[in-house]
């Protein structure tokens, strides 16, 4: 038996952007994730991590979802959830900015400092395979990334886009 097969359907958890210019549709996910509670990024991350744990049973896989500055978190959710003997199944960006080292706060940082707190990167990120969707033409400077990086792009509607990156996502996995 492979220790890195999915038998079980993924939990898709959506990690939310509190400042999103258009908010997806959250019956897509299994479980929604609220962010931009906390004092910094870090508590955050933290306070995911242990609501992932508390929703989603340790033996079901986990793909996490990101629209717009969310993206910058799922790194630190991911190492959370590995280190609570999570599996990660993958992660899905939809039109979402990517978590950089030493990141460059945009204009009205301080509206936004929240997502810009220096969380770290850990060396082995992305430790599962990454999808990105890319629905908006104001995303494509992100979708440049993947396309070098190697990672899957997808340019579509949400929807076929969440189908089809959760089916790479399986496939990918099962090969491991």
């Amino acid at each position: 038996m492979n220790p890195f097969e999915i038998l079980t359907r993924p939990t898709t958890v959506f990690v939310t952007d509190p400042f999103e210019k258009a908010p997806l549709d959250e019956s897509l996910f299994d479980l929604v994730i609220r962010t931009s509670s906390a004092k910094s990024a870090r508590e955050d991350i933290a306070g995911a991590v242990f609501n992932i744990c508390m929703q989603v049973s340790n033996t079901t896989p986990i793909v996490l979802v990101a629209h717009e500055r969310s993206g910058t978190l799922l790194p630190g959710i991911g190492s959370g959830l590995r280190a609570s003997y999570r599996k990660l199944a993958g992660y899905i960006f939809i039109d979402a900015t990517f978590p950089t080292p030493n990141p460059i706060a945009p204009p009205n940082a301080q509206m936004l400092e929240h997502y810009f707190d220096s969380v770290p990167l850990t060396e082995d990120w992305p430790n599962s395979p990454v999808t990105y969707i890319q629905t908006k033409e104001d995303s494509k400077i992100w979708a440049e990334q993947v396309q070098v990086r190697g990672w899957k792009l997808f340019k579509e509607e949400v929807k076929p886009g969440l189908a089809n990156a959760l089916n790479f996502i399986v496939g990918e996995t099962d090969k491991n």
